[in-house]
């Protein structure tokens, strides 16, 4: 278990967001009044000596000892502000990404440059095998993706040689939570297409996997299945969340997902990608829905935890340093992910179908950062183009502490570690959360106290890229963060019952055609129902 560990002794405890609940492993041995970190006065912390064999430990903002290991913490704990929460939130980042072959005590070693070996998260299930077409049951936890004969054969790909590779079939992070069936659908229902182009003409690609928890609460409740959730409804039982805590059951870790944004990489071997998580992948080619092979780098991870100290989620996101310069400064001489200040505008023809308005047959993707494509990419249609972007809301002071701390920790232990050149964007979660709802509720769903407050926009640039500052779903314009939008996921079908702020459960399919959710029943102007009827697809690679 992560050492956790209160630095400042017990007078702090009243302070503690879950107090009995959220103890650390140290607290739990040592005595009443043992030893303690001291509190630090301003510095970074430097590392610190672990015992023989233990993964080695580094002090972290005001309550936490951090370890650089694979388990991830089940809970807050010692968390009395918002840099302890960057601290806690970067623990996850660590073990969650600690290599797949060290979670034994293997040696491994932690982002070793060119690796491209799966990480702990990376096996986790993918919410493609979790929710099948035909709402059946998914396969045994630890299943690998199977990707369908004809897709390996276009890929030239036997059935082993594609085991170890992440199928990837989503260009827009929003396509799978909102219309599943559409892999570049618009957000937030605007009929605007919200890929993301990247260099030599690529686009990033997206996935959502849950860890065990998560996978064994849906799969022992059925809920893989529309009707077995609307079943759950009547019955009078909510969705809630399995929820980490260190009491009473150590390890028990809670619900994950993770959100992962990945761009292609043409050269590998290229000593600039010596800085990024690399993975083999099978992606789907937007303009031809062939299957090809690619090495892609991880540039985006979004990571929401239930924990019982935090029934309505910790909401963390992180970024490769290199995606996007803050807008109006210096983006300097580097290279950057998603800007070139040298862009060109560039004018493509297109089909009707595939313009965002439905009817231009010659569009251009313009110069100006964070503005939407004006075309959708999927079948017939052409394919991605570069977008630029620039980062609207810094990356906040607290955060940039914290990161430089992990970041100088990380490397004095793994010296070439590619971890270190990532960054935390932020974390959310509640100085005064809501409780789980205890029958099923209608969506929104309630979120007391945000830290930071609400007023805080939060935004991953590579998968929030187009919504960084304000975002509406029917409530108004609000600043744009995790719970803004999550607060309105809800289940399969048109109940509009509240799924503990997780989208996945709507991906669920097996409804009647009386119960499925149909363009009449959502609130979209006519414009915006033309572009959710007939959109561009990507084609389904997983079986």
């Amino acid at each position: 278990m992560p050492v956790l560990q209160n630095r400042v002794g017990v007078a702090l405890a009243s302070l503690l967001l879950a107090a009995g609940c959220a103890r650390d492993r140290a607290s739990r041995e040592a005595p009443p009044g043992g030893t303690v970190a001291q509190a630090e006065t301003g510095a970074p912390a430097p590392a610190r000596a672990a015992p023989s064999g233990a993964p080695p430990q580094f002090n972290c903002g005001s309550q936490q000892i951090l370890e650089l290991g694979p388990e991830v913490p089940p809970d807050f704990s010692q968390v009395v502000g918002q840099e302890d929460a960057n601290c806690f939130a970067w623990q996850q980042f660590i073990a969650l990404n600690w290599p797949e072959s060290g979670m034994d005590g293997g040696t491994a070693g932690f982002g070793t440059p060119g690796d491209l070996e799966p990480v702990q998260w990376q096996t986790y299930m993918s919410t493609g095998q979790l929710f099948l077409p035909d709402g059946g049951a998914p396969p045994a936890w630890g299943t690998q993706a199977r990707i369908t004969d004809a897709c390996l054969a276009e890929a030239g790909l036997s059935v082993a040689q594609a085991r170890e590779r992440l199928p990837l079939m989503v260009a827009s992070k929003f396509a799978e939570n909102f219309f599943p069936g559409s892999a570049n659908q618009a957000f937030p229902f605007d009929g605007s297409p919200a890929w993301l182009g990247a260099p030599g003409d690529t686009n990033v690609w997206y996935d959502v996997k849950v860890n065990q928890p998560e996978y064994d609460y849906i799969v022992d409740a059925g809920l893989y299945n529309a009707a077995n959730q609307l079943a759950l409804v009547d019955s009078g039982v909510p969705v809630v969340l399995p929820q980490g805590a260190y009491q009473p059951a150590p390890g028990s870790v809670g619900a994950i997902e993770l959100k992962s944004a990945w761009m292609e990489v043409a050269n590998p071997s290229d000593a600039r990608w010596n800085t990024y998580k690399l993975s083999p992948a099978v992606v789907v080619d937007p303009s031809t829905q062939r299957c090809r092979t690619a090495t892609v780098a991880l540039v985006g991870l979004h990571i929401i935890h239930a924990t019982q100290s935090q029934p309505s989620i910790i909401w963390a996101t992180f970024e490769h340093e290199a995606n996007a310069p803050d807008q109006g400064a210096d983006a300097g001489t580097g290279a950057w992910n998603f800007f070139d200040a040298a862009c060109s505008p560039r004018t493509l023809t297109v089909p009707a179908n595939c313009a965002a308005d439905g009817t231009s047959t010659e569009v251009t993707v313009g110069c100006e950062p964070n503005v939407p494509p004006p075309y959708h990419i999927g079948d017939g249609c052409p394919g991605p183009v570069p977008i630029q972007v620039t980062r609207l809301t810094p990356i906040d002071p607290m955060a940039k502490r914290v990161n430089q701390l992990v970041q100088q920790n990380i490397a004095t232990h793994f010296p070439d570690s590619v971890w270190k050149h990532y960054v935390l964007v932020n974390v959310l979660w509640s100085t005064n959360p809501s409780p789980s709802p205890t029958k099923p509720a209608k969506a929104p769903l309630p979120f007391a106290a945000p830290t930071p407050s609400g007023s805080v926009a939060i935004a991953n640039t590579t998968m929030e890229t187009y919504i960084q500052r304000t975002a509406d779903f029917g409530q108004g314009p609000q600043a744009s963060n995790c719970i803004v939008c999550h607060r309105n996921a809800t289940l399969a079908g048109k109940t509009g019952i509240a799924s503990d702020f997780s989208f996945v459960f709507g991906l669920a399919q097996g409804l009647p055609p009386s119960q499925a959710p149909s363009l009449k029943s959502m609130r979209l102007t006519p414009s915006e129902k033309a572009a959710v009827a007939h959109p561009p697809t990507m084609r389904r690679i997983i079986q």
